[in-house]
């Protein structure tokens, strides 16, 4: 991290999204290029860890020079129980946006699958809005997002109302500790299902660690690539 040069961020914005997550606008005093699928880093002074800094990805752009970051508290991290302290007025100290998990620059001419859990839907609620209000893209988009209640699902209604405006993305919550009326279980049987009738698909895989490495042997098994397969671990 020696050569990431870190600002002063004010906290303008706290909003609680679920029980255990929060999310963040944090304002920047210069304008900031940012890419939807790009993460900040955080440097915490007097963390009690071997590592200062953590990433957290950026779940939006509120204008040139304002991020929101969206994060789940972990009561054994060494960061977050000192995030979670942080009012609205308080600065944090931040990175510019970072990172290589975006979308090519040119038009994909495929079907998309966005597959996450937990606060890894917050990239790719960046990376859709881009795709379907900026670049027009017009084939099949899909969002299976898995958590354990109907509680954890984060930014739900605005989900559910790009939906309905855009005949061609649609979202797949599924819930693992929690009937209703919609999908149960884990979030694998679903997508596998959706894929047995879609063909030439690109995925972006964002979320705990296991599930990534399952739902990517998944993915290979049915014939994808590598290159087939955008992945960003954070856990």
């Amino acid at each position: 991290m020696n050569n990431i040069q870190f600002y002063k961020v004010l906290i303008t914005e706290v909003i609680e999204e679920a029980p255990s997550v929060k999310r963040f606008i944090l304002k920047f005093e210069q304008e900031v290029a940012f890419k939807p699928g790009q993460f900040v880093i955080l440097k915490f002074e007097g963390l009690q860890h071997q590592f200062d800094t953590r990433s957290y990805s950026i779940a939006g752009q509120i204008n040139s020079n304002c991020l929101e970051i969206c994060v789940v508290f972990k009561e054994d991290g060494a960061a977050t129980p000192l995030l979670f302290e942080h009012k609205i007025g308080d600065t944090l100290l931040s990175s510019l946006p970072e990172g290589r998990f975006v979308l090519q620059e040119e038009p994909i001419q495929k079907n998309l699958f966005f597959i996450c859990t937990g606060t890894g839907v917050a990239p790719f609620r960046c990376m859709i809005k881009e795709l379907l209000l900026n670049r027009k893209h017009a084939l099949p988009i899909h969002l299976f997002f898995g958590c354990r209640k109907m509680e954890d699902l984060l930014y739900r209604s605005e989900f559910e109302e790009l939906a309905m405006e855009y005949p061609n993305f649609s979202y797949h919550p599924v819930l693992s500790r929690e009937q209703w009326d919609g999908n149960t279980g884990y979030v694998h049987p679903h997508y596998l299902k959706m894929l047995e009738t879609t063909k030439d698909a690109l995925f972006y895989l964002c979320g705990w660690t296991e599930m990534l490495k399952e739902t990517r042997d998944n993915i290979k098994n049915l014939g994808y690539t590598r290159q087939d397969i955008k992945v960003e671990f954070y856990d």
